[in-house]
C-alpha cells in the first residue's frame, strides 16, 4: 500500500458488504479504499478448489429474489445453476419427495399423496407462501415477531410436518434446527424462496464476490492489510503504517465491528460443519435438496452439488455435501457418523466416495434471536462514529450484506455532500 495520499473513504472488510459499498462508490466517483485482512475478497462467502474440485465455505444457496442482488449483480455472467423447487425428504427408511406445485403444476397431484405431512399441512403451506408475498417486503420487519416454531404451531402446522420438513429445511437455512429464530426471518426466506430461485454459479459461490470486486478499479482493493485501531478518522495497521479518510466505513464481522469500535457488542453465532464427498456417482441424481426428516443421525441435509452445477466436479466425478448443524461430536470426527447415516440411506456405494474435505465454520452466521431482530435494519451510522455495514446489521443473509453495503454508501454520500465526481475507472 504505497498510496497514502488521504483518501475520502477507507473501507475496512472486502466481505460482500464492503464490496458493496464500494460498487457504489465507485459508480459516483469517490476516491475510495477497500483494506481487506485475508488474501481474497468475498468474506464467508469463498471457494475453494480441491484436486479439480468447487468446495464452497460451507453448503450455500444463492437466492435469486433478492432485491439487492438483483441491483448489484448480472446473474447471466454468474452462470446460475438452479435448484428442482421442494425437496426430497429423508424419514425413516425412504425419501418422499415434497414438490412445489406453484412451479411444477404437473405434480401437484404427487404432492398431494406425498406423505410428507398431511394434505391439510400442505395447503398451509401454500397459503403461508401466498401470504408472505403480499405487500412490500419492508411490511414483513412490521410483524409481530416469535419463534419460528411458536409460529408454525400458531399456523397449525403438524408437529410432524414442522419435525420432518421446517426443521431441516429452514434450520439449515438458519443453522437453528430448534427454531427459535425470529418468525420476521421465517417469513422473508419464504418470501424469496417463492418469488425467485435457489441456485448456485457454475464457478462457485466466490463468483459472486468477485463480480462485485471486477466493478471496483484493482487498485483500489488491498488483500492482506489488517487494521488494528481506529483513532478518528485515521486507520493505524498491523504493520505500523497508517491511513486516512474523510469518512470510515466498518465492513466486518460483528465482533471485527465491536473492536474497532471499542464498544462491547457481542452477538451469538450459529455454526455449522459440512463434509464434501467425491463419488464416481451420484446416489439419486436429484437437484432436489435432501433433507433429513428425523434425528437417527448428524446429518441435517445432502446435495448432490454437482448435478446442480455440473462444473462443481471434474468430469465423471461427482461432488456430495453434507450439513451437519450443532452437534456433541467433534468436527474432525463427524466422518464416521456421517457415512454411517449415509450408508443406512445409499447402500454399499458410499463406501467407495472418499472425503475431499471437512469445513467445520464456528461462525457461519449471526443469531438472529427475537431480541437481535428488533429492528432487522439496524442504522449504520450513529452520530460521530464510522459508518457500519454487514449482514450483522440486516439479516444474516447475502442480501443483508449486499443491502446493509448499499445503505453505508448512501450515508457516505451524505456526509460527503453532492460534490460532483466522476466515476472512477481502470
Amino acid at each position: 500500500m504505497s498510496d497514502n495520499r488521504k483518501k475520502e473513504v477507507i473501507i475496512i472488510g472486502g466481505g460482500l458488504a464492503g464490496l458493496a459499498c464500494g460498487v457504489q462508490l465507485a459508480t459516483r466517483g469517490v476516491d475510495f479504499e477497500i483494506l481487506e485482512a485475508t488474501d481474497r475478497v468475498g468474506g464467508r462467502v469463498r471457494t475453494d478448489v480441491v484436486d479439480g474440485f468447487q468446495l464452497d465455505h460451507g453448503f450455500q444457496v444463492f437466492l435469486t429474489a433478492y432485491p439487492a442482488a438483483q441491483q448489484l449483480l448480472d446473474y447471466d455472467r454468474l452462470q446460475l445453476q438452479t435448484f428442482e423447487p421442494g425437496a426430497l425428504v429423508r424419514y425413516g427408511d425412504q425419501f418422499s419427495a415434497l414438490l412445489d406445485p406453484r412451479r411444477r403444476p404437473g405434480s401437484l397431484f404427487a404432492s398431494a399423496l406425498s406423505p410428507v405431512g398431511s394434505l391439510a399441512d400442505k395447503l398451509r403451506l401454500a397459503r403461508l407462501m401466498r401470504d408472505v408475498c403480499r405487500g412490500e417486503l419492508e411490511e414483513i420487519w412490521e410483524h409481530v415477531a416469535q419463534p419460528t416454531c411458536y409460529r408454525l404451531q400458531g399456523l397449525n402446522f403438524s408437529d410432524r410436518f414442522i419435525d420432518q420438513f421446517f426443521r431441516p429445511l429452514l434450520g439449515g437455512i438458519f443453522l437453528d434446527r430448534d427454531l427459535q429464530t425470529s418468525s420476521r426471518i421465517m417469513e422473508f426466506v419464504l418470501r424469496m424462496l417463492a418469488q425467485g430461485e435457489a441456485a448456485i454459479p457454475a464457478q462457485g459461490m466466490q463468483a459472486i464476490p468477485q463480480q462485485l470486486a471486477d466493478r471496483i478499479p484493482a487498485d483500489r482493493i488491498h488483500p492482506q492489510a489488517t487494521v488494528l485501531e481506529i483513532d478518528g478518522t485515521t486507520v493505524r495497521m498491523t504493520d505500523g503504517s497508517q491511513r486516512s479518510a474523510d469518512q470510515i466505513v466498518i465492513a466486518t464481522e460483528s465482533s471485527a465491528a465491536a473492536r474497532l469500535l471499542k464498544i462491547d457488542d457481542a452477538i451469538a453465532w450459529q455454526q455449522v460443519s459440512c463434509l464434501y464427498f467425491a463419488a464416481d456417482e451420484p446416489p439419486l441424481k436429484t437437484k432436489q435438496l435432501i433433507l433429513s426428516g428425523d434425528t437417527s443421525g448428524p446429518i441435517n441435509n445432502v446435495c448432490e452439488v454437482s448435478t446442480v452445477a455440473a462444473d462443481y466436479a471434474p468430469a465423471g466425478k461427482s461432488l456430495i455435501s453434507v450439513s451437519v448443524l450443532q452437534t456433541d461430536v467433534p468436527a474432525m470426527e463427524l466422518r464416521s457418523p456421517v457415512l454411517n447415516q449415509l450408508r443406512g440411506w445409499f447402500g454399499e456405494q458410499v463406501d467407495g466416495w472418499s472425503l475431499l474435505r471437512t469445513y467445520h465454520i464456528p461462525f457461519a452466521l449471526p443469531y438472529q434471536s427475537i431480541d437481535r431482530m428488533q429492528p432487522v435494519c439496524k442504522p449504520v451510522q450513529r452520530g460521530g462514529m464510522p459508518i457500519v455495514c454487514g449482514d450483522h446489521c440486516e439479516t444474516s443473509s447475502i442480501q443483508g450484506a449486499l443491502h446493509s453495503g448499499i445503505r453505508a454508501a448512501d450515508a457516505v454520500f451524505g456526509r460527503l455532500g453532492d460534490t460532483p465526481r466522476q466515476p472512477l475507472r481502470d
